[in-house]
């Protein structure tokens, strides 16, 4: 068929003109020619497509250079989903790490409700199968596709809504997967290759738009923590203040823990307690990293390789910024503990050398020592209790030392060490004691006097409590007390009592009590108002003989003795105590009695051997 010069202008025409596919046919132009317009035509709507989609990401990545918010991105980006893929509707699912699951966050299209705040399970669905495997799948016909795991009530969201023809993208950064982009139509459609590559590309904005967002709102939370922090340490602050700064920055609920899982310092409407996973985390000394559990996440406090404590945080909504602002804080815990250990210490250090003083050489400058004991809140006119402690191994005297010293400061005293025991000195305050307070008066009797025994109990109750939980021997401890006169001199002179007091505890077999001279009865008696060349002439005249059988044959006939009597003379209990059979203890009672005669069992004679055996303990008899 041959045409006319003027078919083929008009045909050439209508191409640059972008004339539709009919009448380019209805040119009159040859069919080669017009086989060729129309391929030429095909072509440069491929090419119009090219450059739309170019265009639209090259605005997409403005939007996230010129750090729109988050919203607003992933609502152009969903938008020009739509237009671009040329579907009736868009959408896009963030990934719910609370729920587990997936919710609509932005939708472009939707009309109905129930779709707008629709959740999907991850696996159910096309939408479900691309969050669990990060993969892209599409459909022509949703509703009769049996590649996909239907629900009633993902079908009754989408049949609503109308859609037939769906396609899904993840929304992945690197290898964390947010969520998923859609695009949809109301009719039966497949869609191309280039459509799909073009929702893997805005999906791909979206996923780096989220993550923008993430680090962007990490540095921000980093940045205020670090500033509210700055502010806290230069005003001084202590745990209260910089839990209280954490909770109003982070909207949540803060305790500062210490490094047993203790609760510090609490801020927030409902300050977390210690969770089991808390202790599993301090279990663990060697972890640095955060755990979180639901809401909680756990923060360790650790300077080089010292566990100091554990930030708990608690709130809806967790989220990785919000863990990583722990971070930054937990840092400034660590610096802050340290500082406060630092303080601690000097002020210890300094007390304790006055005490070392004040119990060694109180009359060498009585007045300088009362100077030095202001300096630290310790008036010597004013009466002072003095306490102490004694535990039986290394171990425990570390931790009973540094109880005592807490204790102390807590409660306007000093304390320090001397000869392996803790020693805790604490002011009478004057008046009626509260017996409802915690430390009344501090340690005041109803009538306002001194009460030591009082204030030994207490100190036994904290130390026992204390040590307990640092996995010590419970209870392993003996306290004595007494109260001083006022002057540098009377520390000293209620330091010895006190101190006597302790060994008449630990002979008595009372390790774990509190008490004072009056609490301990005729040994009371005895440390109190004898000299020790006194205790030591009635324990020899009375028992004298017994000791130096023993001494020299290696035999314990003091023991037996004392046993008896513990017994009341029951010669059947005596033996099953010394774990001994009946015979021998007839035997080393025979023995006993032709040491010290045969009435050392009867009367006030039984009575003298009985406590010059308790005397010989309690006094440290040699």
């Amino acid at each position: 068929m041959s045409t006319t010069p003027a078919a083929d202008g008009a045909l050439l025409r209508l191409l640059c003109e972008e004339a539709d596919e009919e009448a380019l046919r209805a040119s009159g132009a040859a069919a080669p020619l017009v086989g060729d317009a129309l391929e030429i035509r095909a072509r440069l709507a491929a090419h119009r497509s090219r450059e739309a989609a170019l265009a639209a990401l090259y605005e997409t990545a403005g939007d996230l250079a010129s750090l729109r918010a988050l919203p607003d991105v992933l609502q152009a980006i969903v938008r020009r989903a739509r237009t671009l893929v040329g579907t009736d509707v868009a959408y896009l699912l963030l990934y719910d790490p609370e729920q587990g699951d997936t919710y609509v966050h932005v939708t472009e299209g939707i009309t109905t409700e129930a779709f707008k705040t629709g959740r999907l399970a991850v696996g159910t669905g096309l939408g479900g199968l691309v969050a669990k495997t990060a993969q892209p799948y599409h459909t022509a016909d949703y509703p009769n596709d049996e590649r996909f795991a239907h629900s009633d009530y993902v079908d009754s969201v989408i049949g609503a809504e109308g859609l037939v023809a769906i396609q899904g993208v993840p929304l992945k950064f690197r290898d964390q997967v947010y969520g998923v982009l859609f695009a949809a139509n109301r009719r039966v459609r497949p869609f191309s290759p280039a459509e799909v590559e073009l929702l893997i590309s805005l999906a791909h904005h979206a996923a780096l738009a989220i993550e923008n967002a993430t680090l962007f709102e990490e540095v921000r939370k980093a940045a205020t923590v670090h500033e509210r922090l700055t502010a806290v340490a230069l005003d001084g602050g202590g745990p209260a203040e910089l839990a209280q700064a954490l909770a109003e920055v982070l909207r949540g609920s803060v305790s500062v823990l210490d490094a047993d899982g203790r609760p510090v310092a609490s801020a927030g409407e409902e300050p977390p307690q210690p969770a089991d996973f808390v202790r599993e985390l301090n279990a663990s000394r060697t972890r640095r990293a955060s755990a979180t559990r639901g809401q909680a996440c756990a923060t360790p406090v650790i300077a080089a390789d010292e566990h100091l404590g554990t930030l708990l945080f608690v709130r809806g909504g967790l989220d990785a910024s919000d863990v990583h602002a722990l971070e930054r804080a937990a840092q400034a815990v660590a610096l802050m503990l340290l500082h406060e250990r630092g303080v601690a210490a000097a002020e210890q250090r300094l007390r304790g050398e006055l005490l070392d003083e004040l119990l060694g050489a109180p009359h060498r400058d009585p007045e300088g020592l009362t100077r030095r004991a202001a300096l630290v809140g310790l008036d010597l006119h004013r009466q002072h209790i003095v306490l102490v402690a004694r535990a039986e191994d290394a171990a425990r005297r570390r931790r009973i030392a540094d109880l005592a010293g807490a204790y102390a400061v807590r409660h306007g005293g000093i304390a320090g060490e001397s000869g392996g025991d803790a020693v805790v000195v604490l002011p009478v305050e004057p008046g009626p004691a509260d017996p409802g307070s915690v430390y009344p008066g501090p340690d005041a009797s109803a009538d306002g006097s001194a009460d030591p025994g009082r204030a030994a109990r207490r100190l036994a109750a904290a130390l026992g409590a204390g040590v307990s939980e640092t996995a010590a021997v419970s209870g392993a401890v003996t306290v004595g007390a007494e109260s001083a006169a006022p002057g540098a001199s009377g520390v000293a002179d209620a330091h010895r009592d006190a101190a006597r007091c302790v060994d008449a505890l630990v002979a008595l077999d009372r390790v774990g009590e509190g008490a004072c001279r009056d609490d301990l009865g005729i040994h009371g008696l005895l440390i109190g108002r004898a000299e020790r060349a006194e205790l030591d002439r009635f324990v020899r005249r009375t028992i004298g003989p017994l000791l130096d059988h023993d001494a020299a044959r290696g035999s314990d006939l003091a023991g037996t003795a004392l046993a008896y009597f513990a017994c009341d003379g029951n010669l059947a209990r005596t033996a099953a105590d010394l774990y001994v059979h009946v015979n021998t203890l007839y035997q080393r009672i025979d023995r006993i009695s032709a040491l010290l005669g045969a009435d050392w069992r009867h009367g006030d004679r039984a009575l003298q051997v009985h406590l010059a055996l308790k005397t010989r303990l309690t006094s440290g008899w040699g």
